[in-house]
Formats: structure tokens, sequence, C-alpha cells
């Protein structure tokens, strides 16, 4: 029987003429084995991470995200419409921007986002994320990022002092309300006026972990006011 030379040279190999199983062959076909097992479970861990990963960074962040360059005064109106859009499950207004927090003498310059737990727990499921106390963001409250409290070396129920120098446009409004102000209209700027001056002094009620060391360290959130 006329065989190819490649079937003939394999079958030579397998089957010897002196030994049942040559040392080669057994080489050989380990050989094919392990690689294909470590190229297997490779592509299963890389394949894992990367869902990982994906999910991650999906779960904290909206699918899509609608932004201006100035603020959105008529918010409410989009929204309607945004909601009234076919496809869309659910939206969450907030409000971000960068603050300077201090504790203790401490002082770090992170992002703050101002958000309504309840519509935007719709979008994100931020209780899956707490990792130490719980998202209580009523009154005076704030939630930071867990390499954040470290760095400030804040605890639950501490209380932290932010400054926004996103007031700087609202002090300009209060002042030149007051140079024209009389009676209780110069009373009510002097009260807005202290009122945008003043920091904040919020209480961490929890701190959340969302497993990214890249973005994870410059968050803080508190309710939307």
């Amino acid at each position: 029987m006329n065989l190819p030379f490649s079937l003939f040279l394999a079958l030579r190999y397998l089957k010897p003429k002196r030994t049942f199983l040559s040392i080669i062959t057994l080489i050989s076909v380990l050989g094919v084995m392990l690689g294909v097992t470590v190229l297997i479970l490779v592509i299963s861990v890389m394949t894992g991470f990367d869902r990982e990963l994906r999910q991650k960074v999906i779960d904290f962040d909206a699918h899509i995200l609608v932004s201006s360059e100035d603020v959105l005064r008529d918010w409410r109106t989009l929204k309607t419409k945004i909601d009234n859009t076919p496809g869309v499950v659910a939206t969450a207004p907030y409000i971000q921007g960068p603050v300077i927090v201090e504790f203790q003498n401490r002082r770090l310059a992170p992002l703050m986002r101002g958000i309504d737990p309840q519509q935007e727990e719709k979008v994100i499921p931020l209780q899956k994320f707490i990792k130490y106390g719980k998202l209580d963001l009523e009154g005076e409250s704030a939630v930071l990022g867990i390499e954040l409290a470290r760095k400030l070396q804040a605890s639950i129920g501490d209380k932290i002092t932010v400054y926004s120098p996103g007031n700087l446009g609202q002090m300009l409004d209060s002042i030149k309300k007051l140079e024209n102000a009389k009676g209780e209209e110069e009373k009510k700027a002097i009260d807005e006026l202290r009122d945008v001056i003043l920091p904040k002094e919020l209480t961490v009620t929890g701190v959340f972990d969302r497993a990214l060391n890249s973005i994870r360290s410059k968050s803080t959130s508190r309710s939307k006011r």
C-alpha cells in the first residue's frame, strides 16, 4: 500500500520497530499537550480579567454621558427628552468639579460629584462598591474613594472641609447684589455671600472602592442639592 510521505513518516515514528513507544514520540506528544494546555489556561485567565475590568468600568459609569462646556441650567427639560428616547432605561443628573479637601492639615484636590442617590442607583449600582460604612448622603455628608480616604487618613464619622473654586462666579454675583442692596435685600445678599465664601464641612459616611488604581484615588461623592 502506497502512503503519502508525511503519513508514512508519522506512522514510522509513532510505531518504532525496536521499542513499543520511543522517547522522541513521548516527548513530542507531551510537548504538544503541555503547550495547548498552557495556551488554553492563559487565554481563559486573560479573557476573565478583561471581562472583569470591562464590567467594573461599565458598572461605575453610565453607558452615555451628556455634558456641556457650561452649566446645563435647563437640565430637567433635557432629562425628560432623554428619558423619552427609545432604548434609554434610566437617567441620573449630577454635578462634578474639582475641589480642595482638608482633613487634619492634610489637603488634596480631588474631583467631587454631587448626585441624587435615588436616581443614581437606577444607573449605577453604587451600593456594591461601598467597602466601609454605608451609602448615606443625607444632609451634609460625603462618600470618599478608598485611596482618597487613605491619603487623608479619614475614616467613617470624620468631618472633612471642602473648598470649591467653582464658587467664584457666585461670589462675584453676590458682591454685585450687595453693592446695590438696601435693608432686607442687603441682609439677604450678605447671607448668600457668607454661604458662598465659607467652606462646607461634610461628614464621611462611607468609603467606596472601584478596584481601579488609576482613577479611584481622585473621587468623592456627596448628595446634590
